[in-house]
């Protein structure tokens, strides 16, 4: 009586690969505080114009305006070697973060959601695409950087994971060519150098994830059916660890096709988002020269 079959004792001992861990994913609860802050600024802004404290709301609007100007501290540190020296990168950042809400929150209170003269409309506009353009690239930020301590993600350190997986993917799946080959090709074409922008690399890359989750995984079933000598509960547990290691190494693949793609939005950013700010600090001083000589 024949023993069971090479596949059979490779599907047998396949053990579920380690968690990869995932991405952070942003929950619905920024959106909630920020419209909770723009209802306490609508609500402080309505407060002082019924009580017709002009005083107060001058000195919100120069309070907002200073801590505007203090968002230009954290670029100055990394190009003034003095600032350097002074505290962690992660607390400059946080600073920066903390006065780019800060300064907009108070000199929305300043003016109360109300379009005034023409260079006021033009320097609050600018102000809010500055602040949306801010929001923008924290996100990108966070992408490209393990966290808010400015230490930037190694795009090496990402494709030895990736290398990692070779070695366990042929050894599981080298019995069952169809699933390691439908990997390897998902990696080809989500890593390969090429012309795509970051945006519909991310786009591709993504479509491509679902596919290919959902190839591997029928040729996976495929293959546990063709192999003899398995019963039903080594069936799953093969099962469980096969579709655990392909999605690790799926998982990996995107790491290092998104790192790519998040780096270059964020590169473009820095080019966008410096003139929004120059535009926005124009506004302002011919807002406060206009308020102070009429």
């Amino acid at each position: 009586m024949s023993g069971p079959s090479p596949l059979s004792s490779a599907a047998a001992t396949a053990t579920p690969a380690p968690p990869t861990p995932r991405a952070q994913r942003a929950l619905p609860g920024w959106s909630v505080a920020g419209l909770l802050g723009l209802a306490a600024a609508w609500a402080a802004g309505e407060w002082l114009r019924r009580q017709g404290n002009g005083d107060l709301a001058y000195w919100l609007g120069v309070a907002g305006g200073v801590a505007m100007l203090t968002l230009f501290a954290y670029p100055l540190r990394k190009r003034w070697r003095v600032l350097q020296r002074l505290g962690r990168t992660r607390g400059w950042f946080v600073f920066h973060m903390a006065m780019g809400l800060a300064g907009p929150w108070l000199i929305l209170v300043h003016c109360g959601f109300r379009l005034g003269s023409l260079n006021a409309t033009v320097a609050l506009l600018s102000m809010a695409v500055v602040v949306a353009s801010g929001v923008v690239g924290r996100y990108l930020y966070v992408q490209v950087h393990r966290g808010l301590d400015g230490r930037r993600a190694d795009l090496g350190e990402l494709r030895a994971r990736l290398d990692a997986t070779h070695a366990r993917l042929a050894g599981s799946f080298g019995l069952a060519p169809k699933v390691l080959e439908c990997l390897m090709a998902f990696e080809r074409a989500a890593t390969a150098p090429t012309g795509r922008g970051p945006l519909v690399l991310l786009w591709d890359t993504r479509r491509l994830a679902r596919q290919t989750r959902r190839t591997a995984g029928r040729l996976i079933d495929q293959a546990l059916a063709e192999a003899s000598g398995l019963d039903e509960a080594r069936r799953r547990r093969a099962r469980a660890g096969w579709r655990a290691l392909a999605a690790q190494h799926i998982a990996h693949t995107l790491a290092v096709a998104r790192w790519q793609a998040w780096e270059r939005l964020l590169a473009l950013w820095h080019v966008l988002h410096l003139p929004f700010v120059v535009v926005m600090v124009v506004c302002a001083l011919v807002h406060v020269v206009a308020v102070h000589a009429y």
